[in-house]
């Protein structure tokens, strides 16, 4: 049997037509987000009182530097990582020298200037709410998380996290988790504030207002072989491997690389989250679901990443960690957008069936892009060009590229097809934190997460000897499909980007690429009751006619024309609201559009 990693990791033609049930679909287009309207963003940033940094600028718990303090854990880490275990690990929980214990109630109220209370301080805020807040320090750390154990806060409970000085992360309990813990989001530093608002209307009702914190963890930046850093050098206690020359920096990569890459760079997330008080990490990647405008942040990874619930609440995902250019610098992870904390939907472990997890994250920021997916058995064929973006050892995202191979590579025993995808690399790499990474086809079209590699050096994504072993998604698709194809609601709400024809029984919509990536929704125009136009850059400039015919009196079916004047790639979604059955057409890239005359779309008379 050939030897196997597994790794944390992510994931036109002409003229087609694909046929879809609401409940099974085959494949689903990719969709940008919209922005999220500037009002609501502006409601989310209401400011902390800053108590700890008012206080005292200097962290009030005080750790010494991991080479001092925690010698033995900075050596486990280090090892786990050189010998090629999976998932890459990143840090640890390092205990605080005495437990800070907090318990508010409404006896403290109407303070008069800050108290000493359970190892930070305690204040009064406006309209009678407490404050409690305090700081650790760890001597010469990359970045910092807070473990708040033994919860018992009522709803309405505000936190923020921040390092001195520096710009306040706020979060709720929408972050705790089954065991009544919390991980607080990552700052970036070697000190980190906390601070904890408790809602006067709680506290005058006598609810509870508790919590412990026992420890901090201690993230570190990795070198290029998964070897942590602290103070500008690698702990290890051996040679490094082989330098890793085969990555490509996914910012050198180009349209003519991939026609979606600029929106597969907005997909692809670095997964930072914590088992057992040990930090890991993998990659994912978003998935949009069946239903048109739907933007369900659902993430796809691996089981090998995360496979419990109590996992899935301590994820912390940062987007577009890449270089600002290509070859330019990497951005420091505390200045990148994020999110906090998952929801675990389904999960199948390399044993069972492909390897996989699908998460909700609890939101995504602006300029984030959904891939699409295709289930159908055929979608990956011998001789198929995957493409893959990830971030190897927690680098900045990286490139690879392979072509799907049924023979003559490498394959393990205990991960048969067509469970897994076989693959032999012809760019780029993957190594520790690439794991769940989905792979995609030209088009934004996910067909696999990454589980590893399999041949006879599978810990040196370089060698191409080596064959990458993806979980197919087509497998695991029928314990996806709940939530990636679920019934559509039987209403059509006319909107800027949806038409309603046929008596409001039918949702017309279409989506726009451009040749290097550019994309959106298209604007419509109702003509009649069964007829409307789409534009894509210019009201004035009409791109796509449609218009949905009743024909059932005489064929028994609803028909579908359609007609373009455009070669820019679009993808026009009609769907029968009564049933939530749908039929998608697509008109590829640089193709003059194809008329469509559906004289079959649906059977769903009357």
């Amino acid at each position: 049997m050939s030897a196997r990693r597994t790794l944390p990791i992510l994931f036109g033609a002409l003229f087609l037509a694909t046929l879809a049930t609401a409940a099974l679909a085959q494949s689903v287009p990719p969709a940008a987000m919209p922005p999220e309207p500037a009002e609501r963003r502006e409601a989310l940033l209401a400011p902390p009182l800053r108590l700890a940094e008012t206080v005292s600028r200097l962290p009030l718990v005080a750790l010494s530097s991991a080479r001092e303090g925690a010698k033995s854990q900075l050596e486990d880490l280090a090892r786990w990582n050189r010998e090629g275990h999976r998932p890459t690990r990143s840090g640890f929980a390092r205990p605080l020298p005495a437990a800070q214990r907090v318990s508010l109630s409404a006896a403290q109220r109407g303070l008069p200037q800050p108290l000493s209370h359970g190892g930070g301080f305690v204040a009064s805020a406006a309209a009678g709410d407490l404050v409690w807040g305090t700081s650790v320090g760890v001597g010469g750390s990359y970045r910092l998380r807070l473990h708040l154990s033994a919860v018992d806060l009522p709803a309405g409970t505000r936190f923020w996290v921040y390092a001195a000085g520096g710009d306040p992360r706020p979060f709720g309990l929408e972050l705790l988790g089954p065991d009544r813990s919390l991980w607080t989001p990552s700052v970036l530093g070697d000190s980190i504030f906390l601070e904890v608002q408790v809602p006067a209307e709680a506290l005058a009702k006598g609810q509870p207002a508790k919590l412990e914190i026992r420890e901090v963890l201690e993230s570190f930046r990795l070198d290029a072989h998964g070897q942590p850093m602290v103070a500008g050098t690698a702990v290890s206690g051996a040679a490094a491997p082989a330098a890793q020359s085969c990555l490509i920096d996914a910012s050198c990569a180009t349209c003519h690389t991939l026609d979606v890459i600029a929106d597969l760079r907005k997909a692809v997330a670095l997964l930072d989250f914590i088992d057992q008080g040990q930090e890991f990490l993998c990659s994912g990647g978003l998935l949009k679901d069946s239903l048109p405008g739907s933007f369900i942040p659902y993430l796809l990874t691996a089981n090998h990443c995360i496979s419990t619930q109590i996992v899935a609440t301590t994820l912390e995902a940062f987007w577009d960690d890449r270089t600002s250019s290509c070859g330019g610098a990497a951005p420091d992870l505390g200045t990148l957008p994020r999110s906090n904390g998952s929801t675990l939907l389904a999960t199948g472990s390399a044993d069972s069936t492909s390897d996989y997890t699908l998460l909700q994250l609890h939101g995504v920021p602006d300029g984030r892009f959904f891939l699409g997916w295709d289930a159908s058995p055929g979608a990956v064929a011998n001789g198929a060009r995957l493409h893959r973006i990830s971030h190897p050892n927690a680098d900045p995202q990286g490139y690879s590229e392979s072509t799907v191979r049924t023979s003559g590579v490498a394959f393990c025993s205990d991960a048969p097809r067509p469970n897994f995808i076989y693959a032999q690399l012809t760019r780029g790499a993957t190594f520790g934190g690439s794991s769940g990474a989905p792979s995609v086809l030209s088009g934004g079209f996910v067909v696999g997460q990454l589980l590893g590699g399999c041949g006879p050096d599978p810990e040196n994504g370089c060698d191409y000897s080596n064959s990458e072993l993806d979980g197919s998604f087509a497998v695991s698709y029928p314990a996806l499909a709940k939530w990636l194809a679920p019934e559509v609601p039987s209403v059509c709400n006319p909107g800027p980007t949806t038409l309603c024809l046929a008596g409001g029984r039918f949702r017309v919509e279409a989506t726009w690429r451009t040749p290097c990536g550019a994309a959106g929704n298209a604007q419509v125009v109702k003509l009649s009751d069964g007829s409307g136009y789409f534009w894509f850059f210019d009201p004035s400039n009409i791109e796509e006619v449609v218009k949905v015919i009743d024909a059932c009196g005489t064929f028994n079916h609803f028909w579908v024309f359609a007609g373009g004047l455009t070669n820019v790639q679009t993808t026009l979604t009609v769907t029968d609201t009564s049933n939530g059955k749908f039929k998608t057409y697509t008109n590829a890239q640089g193709t003059p559009f194809r008329p469509i005359q559906d004289t079959s779309a649906f059977a769903t008379c009357p």
